[in-house]
């Protein structure tokens, strides 16, 4: 059964809202973006805003929790595209490390994501970050350590550690003047940091030659 033209018609003014707030916060940044221009970008009035936003940062928290989304998506779309025949959870945790990089250098990502949010909302920001993109890293150490890749441990910590590096990371990149560059220096200090937790194989040790 279709939903009524009124519903569908108020969906379909929120989409705009968002999609106008997005790309106004993208290019401008919150502070100097104003409510009216994203009104105006929507082709409505400050009213039908005002009606699904009580202010700017509810509305920029709206659109920060779509990017979040949205990027933990393309990650594990990534994850499953490189991974598809793979079954070891090691190779898994390296390429959502470095889709999480790759996704980093989006725009949008970067301005509103990385730079705007955690001033924006504060800790409500980890909110977010925990419902998405926390959650594809636990699960990928948690796989890792069930197929002994990784020796057994608390995942939960180790997981916040390493999307604190990612984080971290992706800022760097960021705020570089050759993003390209900065992009493969970071993937390559993350890989390596990441081999730190690779179980390793005991090596047979070789009998000793009697004289």
């Amino acid at each position: 059964m279709s939903r009524p033209a009124k519903q569908q018609r108020s969906e379909r003014t929120r989409r705009d809202l968002l999609d106008a707030a997005k790309e106004t916060f993208t290019r401008r940044g919150f502070a100097e973006a104003s409510m009216e221009e994203i009104a105006a970008r929507a082709s409505v009035t400050r009213g039908p805003l005002y009606h699904y936003f009580d202010s700017k940062q509810d509305l920029f928290a709206a659109v920060y929790e779509e990017v979040e989304q949205a990027l933990a998506a393309e990650i594990a779309a990534e994850i499953q595209n490189r991974t598809a025949a793979e079954t070891d959870a090691w190779q898994q945790v390296l390429v959502s490390s470095q889709a999480f990089l790759d996704v980093s250098l989006h725009p949008a990502v970067q301005r509103i994501a990385l730079l705007e949010a955690p001033t924006v909302l504060g800790w409500e920001a980890h909110g977010h970050i925990a419902r998405y993109g926390l959650a594809l890293i636990r699960r990928g150490l948690q796989n890792a350590i069930d197929q002994r890749l990784i020796d057994p441990q608390p995942v939960e910590p180790l997981a916040h550690i390493l999307r604190a590096a990612l984080s971290e990371g992706a800022l760097f990149i960021a705020r570089a003047d050759d993003q390209a560059a900065a992009r493969a220096e970071v993937g390559g200090a993350i890989e390596r940091l990441l081999g730190g937790l690779r179980r390793k194989r005991s090596r047979a040790k070789s009998p000793r030659t009697v004289a």
